[in-house]
C-alpha cells in the first residue's frame, strides 16, 4: 500500500512539473546556466559585439538597465549606460578585432554574480597581426528577467594596463 501511495505521489509531481515547465528556472539561475551563459557570452562577443551590422545580436546578454564602468586611468571613471557601451565598443573596433579568452571563471548563483579573469588580444582587422595583448578581470551582474532569460545588468572592467587601452582607442565618451 505504501509502494503504491508512493508511485502515486510521484506520478501526481511529474505530472505537476510537466503542466508548469519552466517556473522553476524563472526563479533560479544554478551554476551550469550560469556557465552556459557566460561562455555563450564571450564567444558571440568576439563574433558580434564589434560591429555595427551585428552589435545588436548582444541584445539577449545585455539588460536594457546595463552599466558598464571601465577602470581607467582618467579622473573620473565612466559610466556607459547600454547605448554608450555599444557606442564604444563600434567606434573601439573599427580597425581592430577583439578576441577575449577567459582563463578562470566564479560563478556566486545566490549573488547572481560572475568574476573572470581574462585575456584580450587586439588585431588589426587588415593584417591580422597582433597589435597588444591586455590581462583583465571582469565582474558581471546579472539578473533573471521576466520571460526567464538570464541577462548581464553590470560590468566592471579591470585592465592590468589600461594605458595600452587608451592608447588604442582614446579616452572614453564623455572623457
Amino acid at each position: 500500500m505504501k509502494k503504491m501511495m508512493f508511485v502515486t505521489v510521484l506520478i501526481l509531481l511529474v505530472g505537476a512539473m510537466a503542466v508548469f515547465p519552466g517556473q522553476d528556472m524563472k526563479k533560479k539561475a544554478g551554476y551550469h546556466r550560469v556557465q552556459v551563459f557566460m561562455e555563450e557570452y564571450y564567444s558571440d562577443y568576439n563574433l558580434y559585439a564589434q560591429d555595427a551590422a551585428t552589435i545588436d545580436l548582444m541584445d539577449k546578454y545585455w539588460a536594457p538597465e546595463f552599466i558598464h564602468i571601465p577602470f581607467l586611468p582618467v579622473p573620473v571613471y565612466p559610466v556607459m549606460d547600454l547605448p554608450a557601451w555599444k557606442g564604444f565598443l563600434v567606434g573601439l573596433h573599427f580597425n581592430l578585432l577583439e578576441t577575449l579568452t577567459v582563463d578562470e571563471m566564479s560563478i556566486d548563483t545566490k549573488k547572481l554574480t560572475v568574476a573572470t579573469r581574462a585575456k584580450i588580444a587586439f588585431h588589426d582587422r587588415i593584417t591580422g597581426n597582433l597589435v597588444v595583448q591586455i590581462d583583465c578581470i571582469g565582474f558581471y551582474n546579472l539578473k533573471v528577467d521576466g520571460k526567464g532569460k538570464l541577462k548581464m545588468t553590470g560590468m566592471k572592467l579591470y585592465l592590468a594596463d589600461p594605458g595600452a587601452l587608451m592608447a588604442l582607442s582614446g579616452p572614453p565618451p564623455g572623457m
